[in-house]
């Protein structure tokens, strides 16, 4: 109605005035001839009117076209109609349901390996009693606490694949509820599922990637009281080509390549840097030395190394924070990514790898007055009586 009113539509067109001065115009002359030429003058003004605007449409297509082609647009506007039902209908359809294989010990789906995990009870009872013992040789004021991290298949496979092995969720509540109370846990499952589509673990190296080890330690901030630092605050670096232990795996006599999968998709390591004053005793040295925390240099199979130098007896930072507050980490290779975060939290982090450290863990601890003991092992480490073993011998 605005716009007819604001053309005047009304009252030029179909008001009083028009009718009006029409009639009146009829009545004041009223010769019959002249009538007669008004209404074919009018007629056919009224025939140029309507042919005008039946061209640009104004009346609809049944005055522009004849029924014939009227029914031929019709047509293509139901062709286009069920064709666009149709492709709806296809994109629907769930997509083709990927298989997955073995290659050797290692699960292929997608283009990723998986490690599948296997569940020992007797190795979890032994596991809990060992992280209990190191809460209970030290004093009440020192804080310890557990991380036990799951494996890629515990987020990267489907359901249907779930019982290609064991039940890690259980594996890891049974140790959690075996543990001293007096064990802070931190329970990192959660923030895990919340990013399983991002980039957390590798596809072709059972570790996860600093991502991951990331959101570990957002989460291991929370319970130790600590605010974390932020991810885009930190310097990053990349290493590609990166094809790990699960790929490696895959090599044979036969198959020198490995995987064809995974040696075509390779990964790529990031790591970000934190401040610190780091020395390291290197496997198979007998006194430590200073060297950056990252090793920038470490490239190919080796690659995952580039975090404190990969598994070594020890690596010592020292930061200038000044916090009153030092952390020691004992760990397996998934602390190697986790442990350069803590840089910015504490003065100073000992990261002790039980499988190479030949001192006593605890002793250390004591005698340099450290505050908080965080162990932190994968759920494999933690179902494996092997590297329990490993674990007690600097306890």
């Amino acid at each position: 109605m605005r716009r007819r009113n604001s053309y005047s539509y009304k009252n030029s067109y179909g008001g009083r005035y028009y009718r009006s001065s029409y009639h009146g115009y009829v009545r004041k002359k009223g010769n019959p001839i002249k009538i007669v030429l008004i209404c074919i003058a009018f007629a056919l003004i009224a025939f140029v009117g309507a042919a005008t605007c039946a061209y640009y449409g104004v009346f609809g297509d049944e005055f522009r076209f004849g029924k014939e082609e009227q029914q031929s647009s019709q047509k293509t506007v139901d062709i286009i109609k069920n064709e666009t039902e149709e492709n709806k209908i296809i994109s629907s359809q769930p997509e083709k349901e990927i298989e997955g294989k073995w290659e050797e010990n290692v699960f292929i789906y997608g283009n990723q390996g998986f490690e599948i995990f296997n569940s020992d009870d007797a190795a979890q009872k032994e596991y809990a009693k060992t992280v209990s013992s190191v809460r209970k040789q030290l004093d009440k004021n020192i804080n310890v606490y557990s991380i036990i991290v799951p494996s890629h298949s515990y987020y990267g496979l489907p359901e249907k694949y779930k019982n290609l092995g064991s039940d890690e969720k259980q594996s890891i509540d049974n140790i959690t509820a075996l543990l001293d109370k007096e064990i802070k846990t931190v329970d990192i499952r959660a923030t895990l599922e919340q990013h399983k589509k991002e980039y957390i673990y590798f596809g072709t190296d059972n570790n996860w990637t600093a991502l991951g080890a990331y959101y570990a330690y957002k989460e291991f901030c929370k319970t130790a009281e600590l605010t974390p630092t932020a991810l885009n605050s930190l310097e990053s670096g990349k290493i590609n080509g990166f094809k790990g232990s699960l790929h490696a795996a895959t090599i044979t006599e036969k198959n020198p390549d490995g995987s064809k999968i995974l040696d075509q998709n390779p990964d790529t390591v990031t790591y970000y840097k934190t401040e610190g004053y780091c020395r390291l005793l290197e496997y198979g040295e007998s006194e430590d030395r200073e060297v950056p925390m990252i090793a920038e240099f470490a490239s190919g199979a080796n690659a995952y190394s580039a975090f404190i130098w990969g598994n070594n007896p020890y690596m010592k930072i020292q930061t200038q924070l000044h916090t009153d507050r030092k952390l020691c980490i004992i760990k397996d290779s998934f602390g190697n990514a986790f442990a350069p975060f803590t840089a910015a939290d504490f003065d100073e982090i000992f990261i002790a790898n039980p499988a190479y450290y030949d001192g006593n863990i605890i002793d250390y601890i004591k005698k340099n007055n450290y505050t908080d003991v965080l162990i932190l092992n994968s759920s494999s480490t933690a179902n494996t009586i092997k590297r329990i073993d490993e674990m007690k011998t600097i306890l």
